[in-house]
Formats: structure tokens, C-alpha cells, sequence
């Protein structure tokens, strides 16, 4: 697979690797820079002697339905909802696309926030100043991914893609 690129088959191999009961729940999280490589996804369509065929094109079972589209306000890929986020690194890199269930991770606050003012700090300005200090931390609710008793693939709620060269 050339770099920088992604192809169906990334696609369909992360949700295979999702754990099955994490699919109801699951978001796909992208870098803005991997959209237009979701707007060529395409099986390609063999003919008898086993050569691709130059004009035609499976119906994918990989499609990108953009956002707008059917009054979705994100895009979907394989029917999950598609979120641009910045986290996520750039194409072709480790993470590019994260296909992650988020009702797996838990999230921890520690007391309520601790707002204080301040008349001091600009009081030559006559202002104030506000200081808000919220304690929050979190993780995956497993601590690793798991083998399926039936299965020779490990699957976990979060997956994310792996680094094309």
C-alpha cells in the first residue's frame, strides 16, 4: 500500500477488530486531512480471467456518505458517524483514523471546580481576574485487548490504524 493512503481494506480490518459489542456505540474519529482519501473508497471489480476490470467498480461495501448528506450532521463510514478532531495525527501516520466506542473509557472528576477572583493581580486597570481549576482524569475501562474464545484476532473497543508505508 503506497503511503499516505487509505484503502477499503484498512477500513473493513478496524472494524474487524472492534470488539462486537462496541459497533452499537462506535464514532470514528479522523485528522481533516484523511476526508478526501474517504471520498475514494472503492472495491475494485475482477473480471473472469482474474484482471481488474478498468471501468467498473463494485458496490463498495466500504462508503463514505459526506456530511449534509440524509440530514447527517457528520459524515458516516460503514453507517458510524465520522468526527474530524485534532488529536488525531496526520495522514498515513499511526492514528490517522480512530474507531473508538466511548462508552469504554471512564472518565474520573475530583470535587466540583474551584473558582476563586482576584482584585489584585490587575488592579492598577481597575479589573478582575478569574482563576477555574477542574480536577479530571480518565482511561479505558479494559486494560488491554482480548483473544475471542472463538477467534485468533485480539478486538478492544478503541482501534485505531496503523502506519502506511
Amino acid at each position: 500500500q503506497a503511503a499516505a493512503t487509505i484503502l477499503s481494506a484498512n477500513i473493513t480490518k478496524m472494524k474487524s477488530r472492534l470488539a462486537p459489542r462496541s459497533w452499537r456505540n462506535a464514532v470514528w474519529f479522523i485528522n481533516q486531512d484523511v476526508e478526501p482519501q474517504l471520498y475514494t473508497l472503492h472495491v475494485a471489480v475482477k473480471n473472469v480471467a482474474g484482471s481488474e476490470n478498468v471501468g467498473g467498480f463494485a458496490s463498495p461495501p466500504v462508503t463514505y456518505v459526506p456530511p449534509g448528506t440524509q440530514g447527517n450532521e457528520y459524515g458516516l463510514l460503514m453507517g458510524r458517524p465520522v468526527i474530524p478532531v485534532e488529536y488525531c495525527a496526520t495522514l498515513g501516520t499511526a492514528g490517522d483514523i480512530v474507531l473508538a466506542d466511548l462508552s469504554q473509557y471512564l472518565g474520573i472528576d475530583k470535587d466540583s471546580v474551584d473558582a476563586q477572583v482576584s482584585i489584585h493581580v490587575r488592579f492598577l486597570y481597575d479589573e478582575q481576574t478569574f482563576r477555574f481549576i477542574l480536577r479530571f482524569n480518565g482511561q479505558p475501562l479494559w486494560s488491554s485487548a482480548v483473544t475471542p474464545y472463538k477467534g485468533s484476532n485480539t478486538v478492544s473497543p478503541f482501534v485505531a490504524l496503523a502506519t502506511r508505508a
